[in-house]
């Protein structure tokens, strides 16, 4: 699959190490954080070896400081590119390259490639070889962007006839289309998996100026701008897929234009294509739900298929989008259940706190936990210490256990007493729906909510405009606030 890792050093606001090791990897972070920049950072390196254009500017270098020089490395998999190989220290064959950008003395910024280990490498035999991947950005916005419009001058004006010029421009797009005929199949079987009749139609040819168009069925290409930007922006990663050789397709922002459903439909067919990477960003709770939790990986570098098994095997079950959003999240509230979740995003939203709360549908914190860890989250955990199911005075010893992992993780833990609605009973909230409550059947000194009456507790709390802000609850995560 070609690229193994890439490493910057001085580029822009990237100075870690990033693992690719799945065919489709995506790429997440907060805005202005550094995805497009890491997309940018790969263009360059691969534009070195494969002689495209990418400009280098001043705003490159981190802080627009080019005093110092800007250090990209390229970890390749075995037998990628034969020309970038060498033998280390212990013997093993290495594949890469490392791209150094200074500035001279004259004011111009000078690109160096080398091995790994600084050898030097054969150009002309490196620029020869055909194992060099094509490397394309893909910012999803429309499929017309694939050409651009501007001046040229018509071969027409050197025939002898009008007749003979459309002859010939007919002539040479049948024999075009022929040519091709294999891959304009190709991406027909593609697109009727989303339930879509495109075909390739040709600009008249022009010298230097052909040009291509997706239009639907067999009409004329006149007809391409009926094309919503969904599938424009499908019929644009799919073109750019079907060039032969090794492709490292870099996507800004994949859910762009897509419905969550052709999101999942695009998703499964990228992973199906040969010979492909595929390097994604995202800030869409859908796609992260489609996906691996091996296949996401932070901005900071951080794979999340270095979290321990267990824990990953129960968010791989669990992770659905809401939760999904704590990957995206600045900073993250756990809570236990529907109800919590309701009434705490209710305030939350009321006073504008840019948290976000997370259902974990029970009382399974611990994945959770471990996740917002990873990520560095800015995290609070609220739980309810469940006396009741102990002595009915002190916390249970699943209460006390995540205390413990809430401790060894520096991890705020905000305990509810016994239960939610016991909390607010207790502290005088829900005074007014004793019709929702009744004493626990064990202990008589605890108020707990009717059969299936906790949401509805929440619902009058919210319809009821009860103001929570005394509530010890919103008062330890305003706390937590003030603390960031």
């Amino acid at each position: 699959m070609l690229i193994k890792s890439i490493e910057f050093k001085n580029f822009r606001n990237l100075s870690c190490k990033f693992l690719f090791d799945n065919k489709l990897n995506i790429i997440v972070g907060k805005n202005n954080s550094g995805k497009t920049n890491l997309l940018d950072g790969i263009r360059l390196a691969f534009s070195t070896i494969s002689g495209d254009y990418f400009r280098v500017e001043k705003s490159d270098f981190l802080n627009s400081d080019d005093s110092k020089p800007i250090t990209i490395k390229v970890e390749l998999d075995n037998n990628s590119i034969e020309s970038l190989k060498y033998f280390d220290d212990n013997k093993n064959l290495v594949y890469g390259f490392k791209v150094i950008i200074r500035k001279t003395q004259r004011n111009r910024y000078v690109r160096e490639i080398s091995l790994l280990n600084g050898s030097n490498i054969d150009h002309d035999i490196l620029f020869d070889d055909n194992n060099i991947p094509n490397v394309s950005l893909i910012p999803l916005s429309r499929i017309d962007s694939l050409f651009t419009n501007g001046y040229t001058a018509s071969i027409s004006n050197f025939l002898k006839s009008d007749e003979e010029y459309v002859e010939i421009k007919e002539k040479s797009k049948k024999e075009i289309k022929k040519q091709i005929k294999d891959k304009i199949e190709e991406f027909q079987s593609f697109c009727e998996k989303f339930g879509q009749c495109f075909d390739i139609e040709f600009s008249d040819p022009k010298i230097t100026d052909e040009k291509i168009y997706v239009v639907e069925g067999d009409v004329n290409k006149e007809h391409c701008y009926r094309i919503g930007s969904g599938y424009r922006s499908v019929a644009n990663i799919i073109i750019n897929t079907l060039s032969e050789g090794n492709n490292i397709i870099l996507i800004d922002e994949i859910e762009n234009h897509l419905h969550p459903a052709l999101i999942r439909t695009l998703i499964c067919e990228l992973k199906s294509l040969k010979n492909i990477k595929i390097i994604a960003t995202t800030h869409s709770a859908v796609v992260l739900n489609e996906v691996h939790i091996e296949e996401m990986i932070d901005i900071s570098g951080k794979s999340l298929s270095y979290i321990d098994e267990e824990n990953k095997r129960k968010l791989k079950m669990f992770l659905h989008p809401g939760r999904s959003e704590l990957i995206l999240a600045d900073n993250v509230i756990l809570v236990e259940g529907y109800t919590e979740e309701l009434l705490l995003k209710n305030y939350l939203h009321k006073y504008n706190f840019n948290w976000t709360i997370v259902n974990v549908a029970g009382v399974m914190f611990e994945p959770y936990i471990t996740l917002c860890s990873y990520l560095n989250k800015k995290t609070v955990v609220i739980s309810d210490n469940d006396k009741s199911t102990n002595d009915g005075k002190s916390p249970s010893s699943r209460f006390l256990n995540l205390k413990k992992l809430c401790v060894e993780k520096a991890i705020k833990l905000i305990e509810v007493d016994n239960t939610l609605e016991t909390d607010l009973f207790n502290n005088g909230y829900i005074i007014d729906c004793s019709d929702l409550l009744e004493t626990h059947e064990k202990y008589e000194n605890i108020f707990v909510a009717k059969r299936n009456k906790k949401t509805e507790i929440a619902i009058h709390l919210i319809t009821s405009n009860i103001d929570l802000s005394n509530w010890h609850v919103i008062m330890e995560i305003k706390n937590e606030c003030n603390n960031y």
